[in-house]
């Protein structure tokens, strides 16, 4: 009779300290890849992005990472140095819609298309070269495409100006050319392609990733159904019902 409630207190405090453990990975599970935003105006961060240091990996898919900065605006990840902020994410039609703060989308452009391993590319067709010019004084308008009043070029006393690269040079006495850059089309939306989400959102339903090691394998689910690291729940859970078992074998 000893040995009988000696085993029975065992078992009633394993039984207390699984129920601990999987009410824990369980708290975690629903929250590490809940809907997060840098600021209360920020577009929501969700699959397949995560938000840099409050999103583990598994919330995201390989390559979409966001960062909050110190204005707590939403930044696109690149792996270049130019930084883009986030005006509207659109997880239906699989689109980012981008501005830059500093004014200086024509300049940091070509960086995005020197990389090969983004998963993001533009919208829309980008149109023939421009020529950035430096200019000490103001050129009329019909003789320039855009004005460029960001930091990254403009220094005391000069204006930056994107030219047709077809216009007469001689008419540009006050002007030093910089560079030729690609025009960027004037909606400034990159898409993905991958992955493929659209049906899934569409029918008011969620991607995820797969919990079955590869990272780029997805799933389409409810939106009441838990993340993948769901899974981490099942070992807790299978012993909790063991232990279950062995108090009811007792009595």
């Amino acid at each position: 009779m000893l040995i009988y409630f000696k085993m029975k207190e065992i078992l009633i405090s394993s039984f207390c300290v699984l129920l601990i453990a999987f009410s824990k990975v369980l708290g975690e599970t629903q929250n590490g890849c809940k809907e997060l935003k840098c600021g209360d105006q920020g577009p929501p961060v969700r699959f397949p992005f995560i938000l840099k240091d409050r999103h583990p990996d598994h919330c995201g898919y390989p390559g979409f990472v966001v960062s909050c900065n110190e204005k707590q605006e939403t930044v696109l990840e690149l792996p270049i140095p130019a930084k883009f902020s986030v005006k509207i994410i659109d997880y239906k039609y699989q689109e980012v819609h981008l501005y830059d703060s500093d004014n200086c989308l024509l300049v940091k452009v070509s960086e995005i298309l020197n990389t090969s391993i983004s998963p993001f590319h533009f919208s829309e067709e980008f149109q023939d070269n421009l020529a950035l010019f430096k200019c000490s004084l103001d050129l009329e308008r019909r003789q320039y495409v855009h004005v460029l009043n960001g930091t990254c070029l403009t220094s005391p006393g000069h204006h930056v100006y994107a030219i047709d690269p077809d216009y007469e040079i001689d008419n540009l006495q006050s002007c030093t050319k910089i560079r030729n850059v690609l025009s960027v089309p004037s909606s400034g939306v990159q898409k993905w392609s991958k992955p493929h989400c659209t049906e899934c959102e569409a029918g008011g339903k969620r991607c995820i990733l797969k919990n079955n090691g590869n990272k780029s394998k997805i799933e389409c689910v409810n939106l009441t159904k838990a993340s993948p690291a769901r899974a981490n729940a099942t070992a807790p859970a299978r012993n909790l019902n063991i232990q279950l078992e062995a108090i009811a074998e007792l009595e």
